[in-house]
């Protein structure tokens, strides 16, 4: 019976998983030429958790994870794109970053049950920007 009991908290602590937050970015698309003149283009701004298509220039609001941002827009024969690359505040030994502290850190937090609690407790604020992108049409 104790087996039983053992088995089952195992089971039911380790096949929990939660899904990252999004958070709007208002993004302001503008679409010119080579000579600056404003082009309407179709655009499509995309991260490693949404996709969205749309015509420029244009504001939109962008539903994302705390990701960078990419942005490829087509207009006729020419195209252009733009990347905005989210800024990690946190630093420190690459080993501890790479691989084995990386594995380290999630056996801690997916196994041991204060590893859990602190994950859903965990609120992650994500400072993503207002963006003003400008995609030179080539």
């Amino acid at each position: 019976m104790k087996i039983l009991i053992i088995i089952l908290t195992l089971f039911l602590t380790s096949c929990a998983s939660m899904q990252a937050s999004k958070f709007p970015v208002k993004i302001e698309l503008n679409t010119v030429n080579l000579e600056n003149e404003r082009v309407d283009a179709v655009c499509t701004v995309f991260s490693s958790s949404d996709k969205l298509e749309t015509l420029a220039p244009k504001t939109i609001t962008f539903m994302t994870e705390c990701s960078s941002i990419n942005v490829f827009c087509r207009a006729g024969l020419t195209e252009g794109q733009h990347g905005v690359i989210t800024s990690d505040d946190e630093t420190g030994n690459f080993f501890i970053n790479s691989g084995l502290g990386y594995l380290f850190d999630r056996a801690v937090d997916s196994i041991t049950p204060m590893g859990q609690l602190l994950n859903l407790l965990d609120n992650e604020s994500c400072e993503m920007k207002d963006q003003k992108i400008t995609i030179v049409l080539e």
